[in-house]
């Protein structure tokens, strides 16, 4: 009779379950009882395969249950309920394991090497930094069926044969390769700031040259005609350069002759313009003098005779520039006392 009662009881209750549409998800698993358990809060990378009620373990021994699971902007945010009988630190650390090859992903927490005074208390969010998520069943299998497959062995082998072929013989300069990798990491290390300066220096004028890219699209757009002028002007610019290069010529000769150099040819040149201006101070008295000279010398008698005994003296420095420092001509001959006296004897 009492199997009987409670069998009926058990019936019932299974069929008031069923009519309320209850499920096994609505069981009281890893809820926190007031005052007997707290709640804290794990942010992970991603909650695959972990269920409501897993485990929560410290060590071996199970201290509570997970007790929610929510999509968050690190990925997804799992309650737990843990027993408020258990202190744990509060940096407590966080890892999703499995129990066996075909178990359920559980939570199991670890005490830092290190652990902070404070412990850990409801409410309290384990960051993300401090989580971890061991190898999943499913990434496992996927591992083990592509190397079963061979898929991966025929890369493998490639790269085996690569570096036996790469180290066959070599060793030394394999080995003094490495060296210089390393003394070059050490190098590169030691110059760190220098480089940071260096990109630091390069993100400066990108960014310059991005303010002033209107500039730029300025200059690009009048460099083509500016080219296109140079280019109409090409044989006057070959010009002006062979002129130049002629004129240079030149100065090099003259420079090349004077042993004094530059000197010597500005002495010379002071004393051509002290011999012209010598000439410019005398020529308006000697011309004055020639024409009143001349007015009388019309007015003589015509037909008859005229005797006419006199002398011309000319300054040095034009007779010098005359004759280009030659004797002086005897009197009574040369082209310049026939000129000045008209061909009178």
């Amino acid at each position: 009779m009492r199997r009987t009662t409670t069998f009926a009881g058990t019936l019932a209750g299974m069929m008031l379950m069923t009519g309320c549409g209850a499920g096994i998800q609505d069981l009281p698993l890893g809820r926190s009882v007031p005052g007997q358990n707290y709640t804290v809060h794990v942010q992970l990378a991603h909650a695959d395969g972990l269920l409501m009620g897993a485990d929560v373990r410290n060590g071996q021994r199970v201290i509570g249950r997970v007790s929610g699971l929510s999509t968050d902007t690190v990925g997804a945010v799992v309650d737990l309920s843990l027993s408020s009988s258990v202190a744990l630190p509060g940096n407590v650390e966080v890892a999703v394991e499995l129990p066996s090859a075909l178990g359920s992903p559980f939570i199991r927490l670890r005490s830092p090497a290190q652990p902070s005074s404070g412990a850990l208390a409801a409410g309290d969010v384990i960051v993300e930094s401090r989580t971890e998520i061991g190898p999943q069943i499913e990434s496992v299998l996927a591992v083990l069926g592509t190397i079963l497959t061979g898929s991966g062995f025929d890369q493998l082998q490639t790269v085996l044969d690569e570096l036996n072929v790469a180290f066959g013989g070599r060793p030394q300069q394999v080995r003094g390769l490495l060296d210089t990798v390393t003394t070059l990491t050490g190098t590169a290390m030691r110059h760190q700031q220098d480089f940071d300066a260096a990109m630091q220096l390069a993100a400066d004028i990108s960014s310059r040259f991005a303010s002033q890219q209107e500039t730029i699209d300025e200059f690009l757009d009048v460099a083509p005609e500016v080219t296109k002028v140079l280019a109409g002007q090409r044989e006057r610019i070959v010009t002006l350069l062979d002129s130049s290069a002629q004129l240079a010529g030149h100065v090099d000769f003259v420079l090349a002759q004077s042993p004094t150099g530059l000197d010597s040819v500005l002495g010379d040149a002071a004393t051509v313009l002290s011999a012209l201006r010598s000439v410019n101070s005398n020529m308006g008295e000697t011309l004055t003098s020639m024409n009143g000279f001349l007015d009388n010398f019309d007015r003589a008698a015509k037909g008859g005779y005229l005797v006419f005994d006199g002398t011309l003296d000319i300054p040095g420095s034009i007779e010098t520039l005359l004759t280009g420092g030659t004797e002086p001509l005897p009197a009574g001959t040369g082209s310049l006392q026939s000129l000045l006296s008209g061909g009178i004897r």
